[in-house]
């Protein structure tokens, strides 16, 4: 039986709610059958969500609301939707308690990070020393921007090249790592570009976006064979608590 996926919804667009359709096509392709979770502010959907799914998806979006990760807006950059992050970082919270497996693409990654009290940069341009271009101005988003250096050891080393070529559009990146995270990429510049948990089975963050580049790179094949794999093996066995954590 194909596990089900279920694909974070990535917020609003002219009043209606959206998932590119690169994310589902990635989790069909490798073996999953996409579930799309709308937000909501109904803490029962939570308790929902989480029965019914095998593992769970992130997906890239827009800027996330200062706020939420202890600061006030420093930059005239990029749109944000208190609601919707908020619903994202508290849905993290509660899927994280299940122990499922989780993969978090872009902004998907800054979630995961703010979820677990780390901080994230509201644009590069705070950041010192300065760091190269991570917008790529490329027609085609499959195509690779930068390279990568995979650490040692990590769960990534197992599926990528210790050098490897990735996309690349954000303008944001993490700053203070959150608690129970590894390190587990970074760019040339220092820039942050994965990361993982250290004591959950398969809890995986990407700053890059896979889902575009899949189809002409092995490496993110596998990337996306060993999440669907783990989501199967997962099987939704354990106990499920029947409130998520909104503190």
């Amino acid at each position: 039986m194909k596990p089900v996926i279920g694909i974070v919804s990535c917020g609003y667009m002219n009043q209606r709610q959206f998932v590119p359709q690169t994310y589902i096509e990635s989790v069909e392709h490798f073996g999953g059958t996409p579930v799309l979770l709308p937000c909501t502010q109904d803490e029962e959907a939570y308790y929902c969500y989480g029965r019914q799914c095998d593992g769970f998806l992130f997906c890239g979006g827009d800027d996330v609301t200062p706020l939420l990760f202890g600061e006030e807006l420093m930059t005239e950059r990029g749109a944000t939707d208190y609601q919707t992050d908020l619903f994202h970082i508290t849905l993290m919270k509660y899927l994280l308690s299940l122990k499922l497996p989780l993969l978090a693409i872009c902004r998907g990654m800054q979630i995961l990070n703010i979820a677990l009290g780390g901080t994230i940069y509201q644009d590069l341009s705070l950041r010192w020393p300065i760091s190269m271009n991570h917008m790529q101005l490329s027609s085609n988003r499959s195509d690779p921007c930068h390279r990568i250096t995979v650490i040692k050891d990590s769960i990534l080393s197992n599926i990528f090249k210790e050098n490897e070529a990735v996309n690349s559009f954000h303008h944001q990146c993490i700053r203070i790592l959150g608690a129970e995270l590894n390190i587990s990429a970074v760019a040339s510049d220092g820039i942050i570009e994965a990361i993982e948990s250290d004591h959950l089975p398969f809890v995986v963050g990407v700053q890059w976006h896979p889902e575009c580049m899949w189809k002409t790179s092995a490496s993110m094949q596998k990337l996306f064979q060993v999440f669907i794999e783990k989501s199967k093996n997962a099987k939704n066995l354990q106990y499920i608590s029947p409130k998520p954590r909104t503190e």
